[in-house]
């Protein structure tokens, strides 16, 4: 979910200001609310804990982003050769991102599991189908601003 909100930030800096992440977040709750057939009481159970599980897998994305940007980032300005990275750190630096990965997975399984206790299934599930049709559909009116 979060993934995408660099992208569209860009592209809301680019066309209308700057990117106002509240708002943003209030049209995807809504849209979550109205799609899955959240009620009120639902959605007050659902999404402080929703809240929580995106902000600690977004955390992690921000570390994966990090790393896939510069894995082998040693703060020295001196070298920019990459050459003389041992081969271990290459590799280390792969597996660290793997392995944020399955934190990711986890963090995700672990709030799903507690959601599923105190909404039914068929609602957490509506919920995540909709999160991903709503970001499907920023992403594609996205591009067609920028065209």
């Amino acid at each position: 979910m979060f993934a995408v909100l660099p992208i569209i930030a860009q592209g809301q800096n680019k066309h209308k200001g700057s990117f106002n992440y509240d708002e943003f977040r209030k049209k995807m709750e809504l849209f979550i609310t109205e799609e899955a057939g959240l009620t009120p009481e639902d959605a007050q159970k659902f999404f402080p804990i929703f809240r929580e599980m995106k902000e600690k897998q977004m955390k992690l994305g921000h570390k994966i982003k990090k790393l896939k940007k510069d894995p082998l980032d040693d703060d020295d300005d001196d070298d920019d050769d990459d050459d003389d990275k041992d081969e271990d750190e290459w590799a280390e630096a792969v597996i660290e991102i793997e392995e944020l990965k399955v934190k990711q997975a986890q963090i995700g399984e672990t709030y799903i599991k507690r959601l599923c206790k105190i909404i039914s299934g068929e609602k957490v599930f509506k919920a995540l189908k909709a999160e991903d049709t709503f970001h499907r559909q920023i992403l594609k009116n996205f591009r067609k601003e920028d065209r």
